[in-house]
C-alpha cells in the first residue's frame, strides 16, 4: 500500500508541475539555499551475501535468517540555486541495524558455516548519499517539472557473528551508481505536492532507486513542514560480497528555504 501511494503521489506532483505552464515562479521557489531534515521510519528488507574461494554463499535474509529489527533513521538535505531552475543538491541517510536470532535454516556466509541452532549476532551500518543536478525545464507560479542527473553512493559495514562457535565475518560494501530521473513540485496556496523517482542501475555492481511523494504545509515562503512516503533500494557488491536491502516508510519533516 506505501509503495503504491508513493507512486501515486510520485505521478499526480509530476503531472501537476508539468501543467504549471510559463508564469512567474512560485514565491517560495525564489530562494539561493534550501535546507531540509525529515525523520524517516522505514521498514528493513533485503539480504546479505559473501561466497569464499568458488562458493557463492547462501542468500541470507536479514530478517528471517539475522532478525535485524527496524530502526527510524534521519535524512538530511541541502539544495543550492545558483541560477532561477539551475540547482545542486545533496543527503545523507545513515542506517544501523543489529540482530541477535537464533539459525532455524543453516546457511554459508563466507568461511563460516551457521548450523541450526546456533546462534548469529549481526550488524548493517552504513549511509546513502546522493548529489547531484537539477535543471526546471518547466517552471511557473504554480511550481516546476525538473531532470536530475547525479550519482548514489551506498557504503554498508556488515558483521556477522556464529556466538556458539566464536566465529566472525566483517565486511566493507561501497557502490557508487549514476543516476538520473524526474522531480516535480507542484503549489496550491498554502499546501504543495512533491513528487521525485531518481535511479540506475549498472547491472550485478550497483543500482540504487530512491522514490518519494510528499505534502507540504507552507508555514510561510520560507518555511515548511511535510509529510511523505519514501521507497528506496540499494545494491552494492564488492568481490564475492553483496548487500541488497530495501528501505521503505514514513517521513516527517521541515523545509527551511534562503
Amino acid at each position: 500500500m506505501g509503495r503504491a501511494w508513493t507512486c501515486s503521489t510520485v505521478l499526480v506532483a509530476l503531472t501537476l508541475a508539468a501543467t504549471a505552464g510559463a508564469q512567474d515562479t512560485a514565491p517560495s521557489e525564489s530562494y539561493g539555499l534550501r535546507l531540509q531534515y525529515r525523520e524517516f521510519r522505514p521498514d528493513l528488507t533485503g539480504f546479505m551475501q559473501k561466497g569464499f574461494e568458488d562458493r557463492a554463499g547462501t542468500e541470507v535474509d536479514v530478517i528471517e535468517d539475522l532478525g535485524l529489527t527496524d530502526d527510524r533513521t534521519f535524512d538530511v538535505r541541502a539544495t543550492v540555486q545558483f541560477k532561477p531552475g539551475w540547482k545542486l543538491r545533496g543527503s545523507y541517510t545513515p542506517f544501523d541495524y543489529s540482530g541477535n536470532k537464533e539459525v532455524l535454516s543453516a546457511f554459508t556466509y563466507g568461511e563460516t558455516r551457521y548450523a541450526r541452532f546456533e546462534f548469529v549476532t549481526s550488524s548493517m551500518k552504513g549511509a546513502y548519499y546522493s548529489a547531484d543536478l537539477e535543471w526546471d525545464f518547466l517552471t511557473g507560479g504554480h511550481g516546476f517539472l525538473g531532470a536530475v542527473v547525479g550519482a548514489k553512493m551506498f557504503d554498508a559495514d556488515t558483521a556477522l557473528v556464529n556466538t556458539t562457535i566464536n566465529a566472525r565475518e566483517l565486511d566493507t560494501v561501497t557502490a557508487i551508481v549514476p543516476a538520473i530521473g524526474l522531480t516535480g513540485r507542484f503549489y496550491a496556496g498554502r499546501i504543495s505536492f512533491e513528487g521525485e523517482v531518481v535511479g540506475l542501475s549498472i547491472g550485478d555492481q550497483g543500482s540504487a532507486i530512491d522514490a518519494e511523494g510528499a505534502v507540504r504545509i507552507h508555514i510561510s515562503d520560507r518555511l515548511a513542514a511535510m509529510g511523505g512516503y519514501r521507497y528506496l533500494k540499494m545494491r552494492g557488491k564488492d568481490s564475492l560480497s553483496v548487500v541488497d536491502v530495501k528501505l521503505k516508510g514514513w517521513e516527517f519533516g521541515l523545509e527551511i528555504s534562503l
